[in-house]
């Protein structure tokens, strides 16, 4: 009985070795690639290192190598495993990072993110990391703009107009920059004309020793460059230099 015939009775078919040898020729399959070595990081304390072939392969924290040795008999089996650990130690990595730039202080989702990408690390961890905060409450764009609409309310007298650049070159949006300021105004019951009073009060004490109409021309311009609109700066400045100045700024 040929062999063939005897596959067909029911013996197991033969394997592609030996088909190779029955047909007098060689086959020569894929080596799979072995995990040769598993060594402590130099520069990460508690991560391995997962050498493939003697080429480190990841770096990941070593309770993740634990069911890992060298000569694993199916490295292909531990390869998507092992890719894993390693791209989740790499997400941590930025997670981590990212909440040591905002201990140093506030900032923007797109700000953070920019950050971070500029940090080198990569941009789908970047994604993952702003994500994770956000869900979190710690990184929140609307109280991120309120507070720095806050201080440019409260604190130094800024313009409603060099608000909105500010916020809007950290990549806030427009809608949420025009919110956080309306609701800064509405708590402080103040507005954009008392705020350029304010702001020119505030630089009027620069300018005491020159003569009237340089001390308009100079307040004005000053205003101006300030973001102000000319009504808002032509009232401003008729309250400041036209009318007697407060009881708590007087003599």
């Amino acid at each position: 009985m040929s062999d063939q015939a005897a596959d067909r009775g029911g013996r197991r078919p033969a394997g592609a070795r030996a088909l190779a040898a029955r047909a007098g020729c060689a086959i020569v399959l894929p080596r799979m690639p072995i995990i040769t070595g598993i060594v402590p990081s130099p520069d990460k304390p508690g991560h391995v290192v997962i050498l493939v072939d003697g080429v480190a392969f990841a770096t990941v924290p070593e309770a993740s190598a634990a069911g890992f040795a060298p000569g694993q008999d199916s490295p292909a089996a531990a390869a998507e495993p092992l890719r894993k650990a390693g791209e989740g130690a790499g997400a941590q990595k930025t997670y981590d990072r990212a909440l040591r730039l905002l201990s140093f202080r506030a900032r923007s989702a797109r700000e953070l993110e920019k950050r971070l990408i500029e940090k080198g690390e990569p941009r789908e961890h970047v994604v993952s990391a702003i994500e994770r905060l956000t869900a979190n409450g710690l990184l929140d764009d609307a109280r991120f703009a309120e507070a720095k609409a806050r201080s440019g309310i409260v604190g130094k007298p800024r313009s409603r107009r060099r608000i909105e650049q500010d916020l809007a070159r950290k990549g806030v949006a427009r809608d949420v920059a025009d919110a956080a300021i309306r609701q800064v105004m509405a708590d402080e019951g103040t507005d954009e004309l008392a705020v350029a009073e304010r702001a020119a009060r505030k630089k009027l004490r620069s300018l005491s020793g020159l003569a009237p109409m340089e001390q308009r021309q100079k307040l004005y311009a000053f205003l101006a460059r300030q973001g102000y609109a000319p009504d808002v700066t032509r009232r401003a400045l008729r309250a400041v230099l036209d009318a007697p100045p407060p009881d708590d700024e007087g003599a």
